[in-house]
């Protein structure tokens, strides 16, 4: 996950002090805050936990301040993952006003860290309500939405990475880093409506990956409909294969930015990410493709493999 040269982030370090924010400004949901947080792993949730610690070592930030931006970015990914959890309906009727009082306490709390080391005046702030404004918009709208748009979801992961470009006098690399991570988040996304698809059919959410394929409106009338149309281009088609190629490619995109940046555990970890999600697409296109023969032989006594 880090270059041998790069500080081991003190994850248990920072879920210490995420515990003692919490405690401080919002301590009756403290068990909620906890429960929300298990959910975000770094391991799954790699670049809202790393991307302000690799950035800032290789751009010289001092590293009590690059922790500090890690801890701000853990306050505001369980805020924003609260919020998102309201918006979906997806918080339990007894914790409906912890969580909007818990999403609130923990925003503001992240803020705590640019207060610190930003003037009214700084570039920073109207950064900071132009990525919450997008992520607001992205969060709240339904389909049919453009890529870029549905990625736009992951807006507040920039807020630290323009910041450390800020604080290192690095005003210029913004442009790269942002590129870096749009591409980045670009393959999440992917990723997500990929695997997601059949549990967003099932709970009429719009999704991506079924649009590209299916030209029926996503409507529970045409829940039906849909599956059978993804599931037809995902046996026959070579569905699955085309979108992990399109996952890979902008996984790609984002590690050459971050390499461009020389940030290079930002890099491996991009690589990495693109050369395992290029396997499972193998895995799963193979996965389809011997269904479909099997299917076919049963039907025809013939095999449908593909060319």
């Amino acid at each position: 996950m880090r270059a041998p040269d790069v500080p081991e982030l003190g994850v248990a370090q920072i879920v210490a002090a995420f515990e003692r924010r919490v405690g401080a400004v919002c301590p009756d949901e403290g068990d909620l805050a906890i429960r929300t947080l298990r959910r975000l792993t770094p391991a799954d949730w790699t670049l809202e936990w790393y991307l302000p610690w690799w950035l800032g070592h290789s751009f010289r930030v001092d590293p009590s301040v690059a922790a500090q931006l890690v801890l701000s970015n853990v306050l505001g990914l369980v805020s924003v993952r609260l919020q998102d959890d309201l918006l979906d309906g997806d918080v339990p009727a007894a914790d409906l006003d912890g969580a909007t009082r818990l999403s609130a306490a923990l925003f503001d709390d992240a803020l705590v860290v640019y207060r610190r080391h930003f003037d009214e005046a700084s570039l920073f702030w109207p950064f900071l309500e132009r990525s919450m404004a997008e992520w607001r918009r992205a969060s709240t709208a339904e389909g049919p939405l453009r890529w870029a748009e549905l990625s736009r979801r992951g807006a507040p992961l920039k807020i630290a990475g323009f910041a450390t470009c800020l604080l290192a006098d690095r005003r210029d690399s913004w442009e790269l880093v942002e590129r870096c991570i749009d591409h980045a988040l670009l393959a999440l996304v992917r990723y997500d409506q990929v695997r997601d698809w059949e549990d967003d059919l099932r709970a009429d959410r719009w999704n991506a990956f079924v649009a590209t394929i299916s030209p029926f409106p996503q409507t529970p009338a045409n829940r039906e409909r849909n599956r059978a149309t993804v599931l037809a281009g995902l046996l026959m088609g070579g569905a699955a294969g085309a979108e992990f190629a399109r996952i890979r490619a902008d996984a790609v995109r984002a590690a050459c930015s971050a390499t461009e940046l020389d940030c290079r555990p930002l890099a491996a970890h991009l690589s990495d990410y693109a050369e395992r999600t290029a396997a499972q697409g193998v895995e799963v296109e193979a996965h389809y493709r011997i269904a479909a023969d099997r299917a076919t032989t049963l039907i025809f006594g013939t095999s449908a493999s593909r060319t």
